[in-house]
């Protein structure tokens, strides 16, 4: 009996000693995954925090070309509406010479403008 006592005993100490070794060997296991994500979450906070600096960045810019855009807009509507001006203002000096110049045909005919 003392020696399947001793035997068992040898293999639950065995058997514990082998357990410890697994408990050993997962709480590193453990502890190295642990780090591992400690560090992944680190990079992922650093990667957002550059991707939301690029977009910032980039919205900015983007601000900047809208207003840049705006004023070109702005600036070519404007010597437009000049360019349209002027030529209104040729157009009626060269309609009131046309007009004169059949008036005063009319007149050299005989032929009152305003009865026409």
């Amino acid at each position: 009996l003392t020696r399947q006592y001793k035997t068992m005993r040898s293999d639950t100490d065995l058997q514990v000693h082998q357990l410890e070794i697994e408990v050993s060997h997962l709480q590193q296991q453990l502890t190295s995954c642990q780090q591992q994500l400690a560090r992944t979450q680190e990079e992922k906070l650093q990667i957002i925090k550059e991707k939301d600096s690029t977009i910032k960045e980039l919205q900015s810019k983007i601000d900047n070309m809208e207003t840049e855009y705006e004023a070109i807009v702005h600036d070519s509507l404007d010597m437009l509406l000049n360019k349209l001006e002027t030529s209104r203002l040729q157009w009626e000096k060269a309609a009131t010479s046309f007009h004169l110049e059949q008036k005063q045909k009319l007149l050299e005919f005989g032929l009152n403008p305003l009865e026409i």
